[in-house]
């Protein structure tokens, strides 16, 4: 793995504070210097030019860093022209200096063409938020054929960037968000539409006379995407921008034309990508972005995906992360292709490392730790060669060896690999390939005393699995040098790998070590604790699978660094729930109404809408009686002219109920003075409408929510300070215990779990038979787990996708709810029963806040 990265050394801290000068955001200096090889060229560039002190604005800063990025494309005066464009304020952003790359491929003579550089690459072109509705109408208008639907929006988007139009110089999320707004006028909202297609009925061949049925109103005429077991995979982030942009396959140089061939008979064209966790901890928002661009890239392209669980440090790794990664990644709506194994390969592994020592390209070597780091340099350049470095092949073979047979103990001995010490790379000098480690594997039990490190292992497998395109994150950028160096060496297979920009979040941290701490000491329940940020605690806490994906879809995918805010993350996840989860009717502090001028056994029935906007997701009946249940909140002692709910002498709506209710008196507790009844009169026909409506709940029917807990930030301060154990907000979790919500909720909820079921069971049952099918188009890799079947391996199972967090529904006018995992509800396990039974245990989490309601504040 990477080496660890301190912000605040001397070598890395003024360099960070010089690129902040120039105009980059912090986090963006941060990552920058992180990658040792961007950073350095982009510190070349300040020099070359004497920009050191100049202060640019973000965007410029970054057009800097993009072009110091592909400068090595670019002659002298080639360079000398851009930057003065890019300082000047002609050229703006990365992609105007994408462009003047390719432009310069065709026209060297930058100046002399000037004219029609700046036509090619935007200079000039000043589109705003404001401008995009008309443009990109009129830009609709002039397309061959209108859009017909959601479906035509990703190869829209991909024309305008790849296209001549100037749209593709506009600012990409402000395209990106003017479109949809148009495209929800002209067809309604994503899921709306996609839930009226999936209610709608197939075509018959009609019959003489026959009339059309009535519908009949059911709690939910379609499952919702919001309780759905299969999310839909965002295809937009593949069709433009950075990963529309990789190489097909066969494209990848190689150092022997003949395992291109051999590539290319093996994949039969096919992309084949990897998802390499280490089995060692749970997974966190962070994967949500690489399981979606390595399983979502492969399927875009109709390629496969192996799930590989690098499993090589056998100290680290435990039973339970296996199933759980698994679990994860169909979570999220994927399959993998096979399931494999790094140790599956240790025997070719092995051989391997014989022959690159025999190449003399490998070493064994029997320093001290610190006399390793002392050779690397101690992290600050100019290595010097270990002793050992030159040492007989054959000596190297008896050590290896000797290794091999357990003759040393751990650190001891380690067989390094011959690279290259002149290299600005510290990747390249001489990094370890195998170490001595006792400790027996949870696959191979004791058969071996060294394991190979992620360095040698990683580009290895990817060789052995003909993995076409190895997707990883930035902070890999330098290891891509002794990853291609190793393939090269060893005369193998070489995939290209490219890196992607990681998903951070502010606020919070994603620390396997930090996260273990705030559960030992118990500020946290455990790892799913719903104020976490692993994948298991945002499952926990009701975040669907398709709000994750769109979440990351909404950013895009790019290699540059940045860090997102949580709200933006939960409004993308409002966003999500907004257009796909049903509401019911629920009060979170209750009061009692009494309409005194109707009768005890007053009921009238009342069909209430799942969706006010999306009528296919259907209704439920409630029945509106004497007594019913407001919330608190929307009651006051003491009226005023700016409050428009109940109060002495004032009208409300009761949502969906026949006429609203006038408050005529109230009572209160003597003992805490808290108001427990309030009196009210029905209104009849020809009432003034109110100003407001509100929810309630019919007493007599009202169903106990033993809690509702409202999970909000973990820590006070943004970012969490070192010592953040102290920073952690004691008020992070509020439980209410007298909630009630309408006796509908058992019907939805079974409804939900239902369709949850069914729609698990028929994907499963799908991937295992795909599973097993003999695979005709590729043989699989031989001593590879797609050749074998391990008794322990994860598999797949139907229940590993649906939980109590397929129950999702907006509580109306409060927030976004889930039934949390330490609930029970009996009607979900036995059909006969539709209500509470014995036993039930009802906790509700709250997913996400509404957005503010200026209308519930008055």
């Amino acid at each position: 793995m990477p080496p660890k990265f301190d912000p605040n050394s001397p070598e890395n801290a003024p360099l960070i504070q010089l690129f902040q000068n120039l105009g980059l955001a912090s986090n963006s200096a941060t990552e920058l210097v992180r990658q040792p090889k961007s950073g350095k060229a982009f510190k070349s560039l300040i020099d070359e030019y004497g920009l050191a002190d100049n202060k640019y604005d973000e965007k410029q800063a970054g057009a800097l860093v993009k072009l110091s990025s592909v400068s090595a494309k670019l002659d002298k005066e080639q360079k000398d022209f851009l930057v003065q464009k890019i300082v000047k304020g002609d050229v703006k952003t990365p992609d105007q200096v994408t462009a003047a790359v390719k432009f310069s491929e065709k026209n060297p003579n930058l100046k002399a063409n000037e004219e029609a550089f700046d036509k090619e690459c935007g200079v000039g072109i000043n589109i705003t938020l404001s401008d995009l509705p008309e443009l990109l109408k009129s830009y609709l208008t002039s397309l061959p054929s209108p859009p017909e639907g959601w479906n035509s929006l990703g190869p829209i988007l991909g024309g305008i960037k790849n296209g001549a139009s100037d749209l593709r110089w506009a600012n990409a999320t402000e395209v990106k968000s003017t479109l949809e707004s148009i495209f929800i006028s002209l067809f309604g909202t994503k899921e709306a539409a996609a839930a009226a297609a999936a209610a709608k009925p197939k075509a018959k061949a009609p019959k003489a006379a026959e009339k059309p049925a009535k519908p009949v109103p059911t709690t939910t005429a379609v499952a919702t995407q919001s309780s759905s077991a299969t999310p839909a995979i965002p295809t937009n982030i593949f069709e433009e921008g950075f990963l529309s942009e990789f190489h097909k396959v066969g494209e990848n140089p190689q150092s022997d034309p003949k395992l291109k061939e051999e590539h290319l008979a093996w994949t039969k064209g096919q992309v084949y990508t990897r998802f390499p966790p280490e089995p060692n901890g749970y997974l966190h928002i962070g994967h949500v972005k690489a399981i979606m661009v390595d399983f979502g890239y492969a399927k875009y392209h109709g390629g496969r995906t192996y799930l590989r669980y690098d499993d090589t440090n056998p100290e680290a790794e435990e039973g339970r992360y296996f199933q759980s990664i698994l679990e994860t990644v169909r979570w999220l709506g994927f399959e993998p292709w096979k399931i494999t194994y790094s140790s599956d390969n240790f025997d070719r592994l092995y051989e391997l490392a014989v022959e690159l020592i025999r190449r003399g390209k490998g070493y064994v070597c029997t320093c001290d730790a610190e006399k390793i780091k002392e050779d690397r340099g101690m992290g600050k350049g100019n290595p010097i060669p270990c002793v050992h470095r030159d040492r007989p092949v054959e000596e190297s073979l008896h050590e290896f060896e000797r290794m091999k047979n357990g003759e040393y103990k751990e650190k001891e001995a380690c067989m390094r690999m011959k690279m290259d010490l002149n290299s600005g790379n510290p990747y390249m000098w001489d990094t370890v390939a195998y170490r001595v480690k006792k400790a027996p594997h949870h696959r191979t039990g004791d058969k071996w005393k060294i394991y190979p490190t992620y360095d040698f292992t990683h580009c290895l497998c990817d060789s052995i699995e003909n993995i076409t395109h190895s997707l990883c994150t930035i902070e890999f950028i330098p290891a891509r040098e002794s990853y291609e160096w190793l393939c090269d060496a060893l005369g193998v297979y070489k995939a290209r790998q490219y890196e992607f920009a990681r998903l951070n979040l502010q606020g919070t941290f994603l620390s396997k070590r930090k996260i273990a701490k705030l559960v030992q000491n118990g500020h946290v329940k455990d790892w799913d604790d719903p104020r976490l940020y692993t994948i298991i605690a945002l499952r926990r806490r009701g975040i669907p699978p398709g709000a994750l994906l769109s979440f990351v879809s909404e950013l895009g995918v790019t290699n540059i660094p940045s860090t997102t805010e949580i709200q933006k993350f939960e409004s993308c996840v409002r966003g999500y729930l907004e257009s796909s989860a049903p509401r019911l009717m629920m009060v979170l502090n209750p009061i009692k109404i009494i309409i005194d001028n109707v009768p005890d056994d007053y009921r009238v029935q009342v069909e209430v809408p799942l969706h006010p906007k999306i009528p296919a997701m259907g209704t439920v009946q409630t029945i509106f009686t004497k007594e019913v249940y407001v919330d608190a909140d929307d009651f006051r002692e003491v009226d005023s002219p700016d409050y428009f709910r109940l109060a002495p002498g004032k009208s409300v709506g009761l949502f969906k109920a026949p006429y609203p209710v006038t408050c005529t008196s109230f009572t209160k507790d003597p003992v805490t003075g808290r108001v427990t009844e309030v009196h009210c009169t029905l209104a009849g026909e020809g009432f003034k409408k109110p100003k407001a409506y509100i929810q309630w709940v019919n007493a007599p029917e009202a169903v106990k929510i033993d809690e509702v807990r409202y999970f909000k930030k973990l820590f006070k301060s943004d970012p969490p300070p070192a010592d953040y154990e102290a920073d952690v907000d004691p008020d992070s979790l509020e439980v209410y215990s007298n909630a009630v919500i309408e006796p509908a909720f058992y019907e939805l909820a079974k409804k939900q779990i239902s369709d949850a079921r069914k729609d698990s069971e028929e994907r499963t049952k799908k991937a295992v038979e795909q599973a097993a099918k003999p695979d005709t188009s590729s043989a699989p890799v031989e001593g590879s787990a797609a050749a074998q079947h391990k008794d322990d391996e994860p598999v797949a199972t139907a229940e590993q996708l649906v939980g109590n967090e397929n129950i999702r529904f907006q509580g109306m006018r409060l927030a976004y709810f889930t039934l949390d995992r330490e609930s029970k509800l009996g009607c979900l396990e036995k059909e006969d029963v539709k209500g509470r039974s014995e036993g039930d245990k009802i906790i509700l989490n709250r997913i996400v806040s509404l957005k503010e309601d200026a209308g519930k504040s008055a």
